[in-house]
């Protein structure tokens, strides 16, 4: 019997979505979008907390970066191959922050539902509740 370190290390639980169209781009092509490990999801966090300052004749200005068409280029996948798209991710960042903002926003929605951070605490802990159903002592 594996160790519950193994069986952590093994589970399959980055969920994904297969049969993504994306006609603007290409017509016949199917994507598989794909949720963020956990260190991927906190280093998009901490950096939308990270804000550069800059002192101007009008006072500060604070200024945050969006860092969407990354976290795209990190969940995008070629659903034949399961290989990702842009396996050069300066590349895949400078080709999507040209697209359209509309698709893109649509793909990072997409991703955060995948990485479940589209849920407030409280909806975690009661999808984990009934996940656990009768089984509980």
């Amino acid at each position: 019997m594996a160790s519950l370190k193994d069986q952590i290390r093994a589970a399959q639980d980055i969920k994904r979505q297969d049969d993504v169209q994306i006609p603007e781009w290409s017509p016949d092509a199917r994507f598989q979008v794909r949720g963020l490990p956990s260190g991927d999801w906190e280093a998009y966090q901490n950096s939308l907390a990270k804000m550069t300052r800059r002192d101007s004749a009008d006072g500060i200005e604070m200024s945050v970066r969006s860092r969407k068409a990354e976290i795209v280029a990190k969940a995008l996948y070629d659903q034949e191959t399961e290989e990702l798209v842009f396996t050069d991710l300066r590349e895949g960042i400078s080709i999507l922050s040209k697209r359209s903002a509309g698709i893109i926003n649509g793909l990072f929605d997409l991703v955060r539902h995948l990485s479940d951070d589209d849920k407030d605490f409280t909806q975690k802990v009661k999808e984990a509740e009934a996940g656990f159903g009768d089984g509980q002592s």
